[in-house]
């Protein structure tokens, strides 16, 4: 993001409107950033007093209603709020600086509805020692670090909506964000490598339960369907563009032939 000028910092403190929406967005981006990582560390198990496998729980028929229910109720926000009519709508009563802070909001708000409201159905599935025990733990920190790596390479600041806040209250300026099709860096190897992160840190752990599998179909139909619809959305925008890009390069995982043969082609 540009650096702020000292009068235009005056002009922000001055002017409540304008420093209300910044900080509105800061402490928005605040939580986003406490409530990814407690997502990812509760989806694996790590560290919590309350996990997908650990903390009170219900019968398993009831705690697998329940969680199916709260993974609906995910999917039916995130899905449903990311779609350019629903962003339409919420334009109309917000300022569309802040279209993606509430976006946010109601991510993290959901997800924090999910962690406390779960149910663990703590029957296992398999649980390996030794090296295929190190092996799984250590891929759900390579889908963890992923997930932050593809933030940065999707523009983070503008992904949490603190770019768009910071452009219109502070600075004043028009977005900057340009509306083109990236396929540079980790793109040339897969279309969506936040969702890669996220499928590798939900499906790989030492130890497996029934809730944990329940979490992971859960999202990964999610992320599928997710998908899905934002291609169209892609297809519409960038038209053929993006089917020769789609057409050479896998949406989730490498493909290591393809891979091999674009490296050797490179001058």
């Amino acid at each position: 993001m540009d650096l702020i000028t000292p009068t235009q910092a005056r002009e922000v403190l001055t002017s409540r409107s304008r420093l209300a929406g910044f900080l509105f967005a800061f402490a928005v981006y605040g939580v986003a950033g406490i409530t990814v990582p407690l997502m990812l560390l509760f989806a694996g198990g790590w560290f919590l007093p309350k996990t997908i496998d650990k903390g009170p729980h219900l019968s398993t028929v009831p705690a697998l209603a329940i969680d199916v229910a709260l993974l609906a109720l995910f999917g039916l926000q995130h899905s449903g709020m990311a779609r350019p009519a629903f962003k339409a709508f919420v334009t109309r009563w917000v300022p569309e600086a802040l279209e993606r802070t509430v976006y946010i909001v109601m991510v993290c708000l959901v997800m924090w509805v999910i962690m406390l409201a779960w149910q663990p159905i703590p029957i296992e599935l398999w649980s390996a020692d030794g090296t295929a025990g190190l092996v799984l733990d250590a891929g759900f920190w390579v889908g963890f670090v992923l997930v932050y790596a593809a933030t940065l390479l999707l523009n983070h600041f503008h992904l949490l909506g603190i770019s768009q806040a910071y452009r219109e209250y502070v600075l004043q300026v028009p977005d900057a964000t340009v509306d083109r099709l990236q396929v540079h860096g980790v793109y040339r190897f897969v279309r969506h490598p936040l969702m890669t992160g996220l499928l590798v840190s939900f499906w790989f752990a030492s130890t497996f339960t029934v809730g944990h599998l329940v979490w992971a179909l859960g999202l990964t139909g999610y992320i599928l369907l997710g998908t899905y619809l934002e291609e169209r959305d892609l297809i519409a925008r960038f038209g053929a563009s993006y089917r020769a890009y789609a057409a050479q390069v896998p949406a989730f995982f490498p493909s290591v032939l393809r891979s091999f043969g674009r490296s050797n082609r490179q001058p």
